[in-house]
């Protein structure tokens, strides 16, 4: 089991000074965050509109909005795929990224690189 579960706030913040990484559950895709700061300030927020909820299987989907260069993305065996959400409510579309492979989500639903 990974070294980080549980209740976020039981971990020292100064854990992900040099980033995060995760993974889809095949290995294929691995998303690694370098950003200064991650969870010293506000960086995204709650969604609970439909698209969010069937996304996150939940009440609320939560979203992280990330500089391009504060994301890596390695996409091993060509796996990654995009869904291009256009039912949204405020018309916009919302790019979805997950494993093709396992389904896994790869970034948050809703999640931009700026």
């Amino acid at each position: 089991m990974p070294p980080f579960t549980g209740d976020p706030k039981q971990h020292d913040p100064s854990t992900f000074a040099n980033g995060m990484t995760g993974s889809c559950l095949c290995g294929s895709i691995r998303v690694t965050i370098q950003a200064k700061d991650l969870f010293t300030h506000p960086r995204g927020h709650l969604c609970s509109c439909a698209n969010c909820r069937k996304v996150a299987g939940s009440y609320v989907a939560s979203n992280m909005l990330l500089a391009a260069e504060e994301v890596r993305i390695e996409d091993r065996d060509g796996t990654l795929t995009c869904y291009d959400d256009k039912a949204t409510g405020s018309g916009n579309s919302v790019f979805r990224f997950f494993c093709r492979k396992d389904g896994k989500y790869v970034m948050p639903a809703g999640s931009r690189l700026l």
